[in-house]
């Protein structure tokens, strides 16, 4: 008689021990769920925030490069050798073209041997100016 007594306490515990196992498990689950969910959103945000900074940075150098135009525009109308311009990203510089006549008779090659630049401006005729 006493085993029958003990039977049905038994099996409550043991029934509560696997609803609590169970319960348990889900909750980790959920856990987990969350934390991954949070993972992929701070991914999306991270990769939103590179777009914004890459699209930044191009309507910046469209606008520095309307800048450039807009300087030769105006160099054009203050010196007939204008040549050209371009805008160097690197530097973050306008650089204006001027034909000249000053290398003329320069052996460009013996004169500007260690300057590869200057050597380049001398064949061509031309020098530069930064903005």
């Amino acid at each position: 008689m006493e085993k029958q007594k003990l039977v049905l306490p038994i099996c409550i515990i043991i029934g509560c021990l696997i609803l609590g196992g169970f319960y348990y498990a889900t909750q980790v689950q959920k856990q987990q769920s969350i934390e991954k969910q949070q993972k992929i959103d701070l991914e999306a945000k991270e990769v939103e925030r590179q777009i914004k900074v890459e699209q930044e940075k191009k309507e910046y150098i469209v606008k520095r490069k309307a800048e450039c135009y807009d300087l030769e525009t105006s160099e054009r109308k203050k010196f007939n050798n204008v040549d050209g311009s371009g805008y160097n990203e690197e530097k973050d510089v306008c650089i204006v073209r001027y034909k000249t006549d000053e290398y003329k008779g320069v052996d460009c090659e013996t004169k500007y041997k260690d300057n590869f630049s200057l050597r380049f401006q001398c064949k061509l005729g031309i020098f530069t100016n930064e903005f």
